[in-house]
Parts: C-alpha cells; sequence; structure tokens
C-alpha cells in the first residue's frame, strides 16, 4: 500500500496506526460505501489515502493552533488566525476537552481559539454527505481523505489537549534505554515497535478488530463529540505521569506494554467509528 511507503510524518499515529484504522474500517463498510468509495477513489482505498493528509500537509491545511516551534504556544486569538495564508485550510489534527473531559463543540473559549479536530470532522462528514456526488473530484478525495485521517488523529492519546491544563502538552520528553522521546513522538510513530516489532499495519489491525456486534454498537453509539469526550477519559493515563510538570523522566520498555490495552482499544474503536461515518456519507 502507498500509504506505507510515505515518509514517516510527525502528526498521529503515523502510517502504521492510521492505515491500522484504516483497514479495520474497511472490513465493516456496507456495500453501497464500498461502491461509491471504488467510484470516488478511482484505483485507491481508505488505507491508501490514510495519510495522504500528512503527505500533503503544506498544501492541503495548517493546524492554526499549534506552533511546532513553541509548543507552549497552545491556543490564540481571533486576530492571529488572520495571518493564515488564503490558500490553506485551518483544519486541526487535535482536539480540547474541558475539565469534565467534554468536547468542545466549537473552536472558541472566548476570544481565544481552541483546537478542535472534531469540529472540523464534524463538518467534513456533513459537507460530504449533502455534496459528495456534485463536487469536484479533487476537493472530493481531498475531503474523504481528511475524514479518513482525522478520524485517526482524534483517536491517538496525544492528540488530546486536556484544559485548561494539559499534563504533557506535546513537550514532555521520557527517556526509554537512555534514548530521549518526546512523549508525543512516542505515541505517534515510536510504540508500534515497541509493542511489536516489525509488525505491518495488517497485523496491528487483524489483532484490534475483535469486537462483537454488539461491541461494535455500543463502541459507535452518539457522535464524533461522544467520541471525543470517551477518547479522552480512556487516554487519561496516558498523559497523566508522574512527575510529568518537570521535563522528562526515565521509563522503561514496559511502559509501552502497559498501554497495550489502550493502542489496541483506540486502533479497533477508530476503525468502527469511521466505518460508521463512511456508511453514513454514502447511504
Amino acid at each position: 500500500m502507498l500509504a506505507l511507503l510515505l515518509p514517516a510524518a510527525a502528526h498521529g499515529w503515523n502510517n502504521v496506526g492510521h492505515a491500522a484504522i484504516a483497514q479495520i474500517a474497511e472490513n465493516h463498510l456496507d456495500k453501497n460505501a464500498k461502491k461509491a468509495l471504488k467510484q470516488y477513489l478511482k484505483g485507491t482505498d481508505i488505507v491508501e489515502i490514510a495519510s495522504y493528509a500528512d503527505r500533503y500537509y503544506y498544501q492541503w491545511y495548517r493546524d492554526i493552533g499549534w506552533q511546532c516551534t513553541n509548543p507552549k504556544i497552545l491556543r490564540r486569538k481571533p486576530s492571529e488566525m488572520d495571518s493564515l495564508p488564503t490558500n490553506l485550510e485551518p483544519w486541526c489534527h487535535s482536539y480540547s476537552v474541558d475539565s469534565l473531559f467534554n468536547t468542545y463543540r466549537t473552536n472558541r473559549e472566548g476570544e481565544e481559539y481552541v483546537r478542535n479536530c472534531i469540529m472540523d470532522l464534524d463538518w467534513l462528514v456533513k459537507n460530504l454527505k449533502e455534496n459528495v456526488a456534485t463536487m469536484d473530484p479533487e476537493e472530493r478525495l481531498k475531503q474523504i481523505a481528511l475524514v479518513v485521517h482525522l478520524t485517526g488523529d482524534f483517536h491517538c492519546p496525544m492528540h488530546i489537549l486536556y484544559v485548561p491544563k494539559a499534563p504533557t502538552g506535546g513537550k514532555y520528553s521520557i527517556y526509554i534505554n537512555g534514548e530521549k522521546i518526546n512523549i508525543h513522538t512516542f505515541w505517534d510513530s515510536r510504540i508500534w515497535g515497541f509493542l511489536n516489532k516489525g509488525w505491518t499495519y495488517s497485523e496491528f489491525a487483524e489483532e484490534a478488530d475483535t469486537a462483537t456486534k454488539q461491541e461494535i454498537e455500543e463502541i459507535t453509539k452518539g457522535d464524533v463529540y461522544d467520541w471525543g469526550s470517551a477518547n479522552a477519559i480512556a487516554a487519561w493515563p496516558a498523559h497523566h505521569l508522574t512527575n510529568a510538570t518537570q521535563e522528562q523522566r526515565e521509563f522503561t520498555p514496559a511502559y509501552a506494554e502497559s498501554f497495550r490495552w489502550l493502542v489496541y482499544q483506540q486502533l479497533r474503536n477508530g476503525g468502527y467509528r469511521l466505518a460508521k461515518l463512511l456508511n453514513y456519507i454514502f447511504s
């Protein structure tokens, strides 16, 4: 698959996680969604396009609430958003929850910008539902690819910002076997090797896709905002690290193993929820 040949990206789940979630979703698409995607993707599939948003990041979208060179800037005022180049759209690849783990339903908190890829995902799903048959082919491909990618992103534990204060905030570093690894980078791309070195995305997908029909109905209950809150509750242990206010801490490989359950849960849930969104769009 092309997705596995793309350069490693610094965004959620890396290519392995995004492709695994897309593969699980592929396993649960209904006949209408399969037919429509075959028509609109013209020779590709959702696994192949799962990392397009990272590949075309600088052409497609920019997370306007995040400065990689200055991660202490977590939120921006609306006036600072005006500097966004007009040819880029402000799609976000992370999201915020309040102190009760509730997902924000806008990208504003008073006069401040709040990162909210779930709001963006909600808009994309509704727009495709209404307009997919008449859209420009390139824009349609872009929006389908963003739905696939952003669903994967918001299931990545480190793509959640806990407001008013995120324990890790993307800046916290850990040491494993003497190697310094940013906690966000570890969860995006390095955790796969610690769990099952050498595994392909399809092996992770097969291992995670084990829920019963009744369990899938429970996982996909509610809307994208409900799913965001559920993710935030589940991912909290991965953020709430002892001494997380310090710059770094030594961990052993057992750290990754202790979160194996969370990785597989998020891959599985992301896949089932992506299938539900695509089945809804093309129903």
